[in-house]
């Protein structure tokens, strides 16, 4: 089943998921993959940590994660 919701984003940036898919996820780890056109909202089938997912994090412009002032500008231009 796939279903499509418009919502807005709030002053500090934020989109409320209806409570109805919320319902049914429980605990589960989300993946949010964000493009130009859409915000893709997943949850995952497998129990994860979300820490396990860090390394697949990409920023192109990124070289080295450990240095906060080249990760914040690739990220925020």
């Amino acid at each position: 089943m796939e279903e499509s919701v418009t919502r807005t984003v709030d002053s500090m940036g934020r989109i409320t998921i209806p409570a109805e898919w919320r319902k049914n996820w429980g605990k589960r780890v989300m993946m949010v993959r964000l493009s130009e056109n859409e915000i893709m909202v997943k949850t995952l089938r497998k129990r994860h940590r979300l820490s396990d997912l860090a390394d697949a994090i990409q920023i192109p412009d990124a070289s080295d994660f450990t240095n906060s002032h080249e990760l914040r500008g690739a990220v925020y231009g």
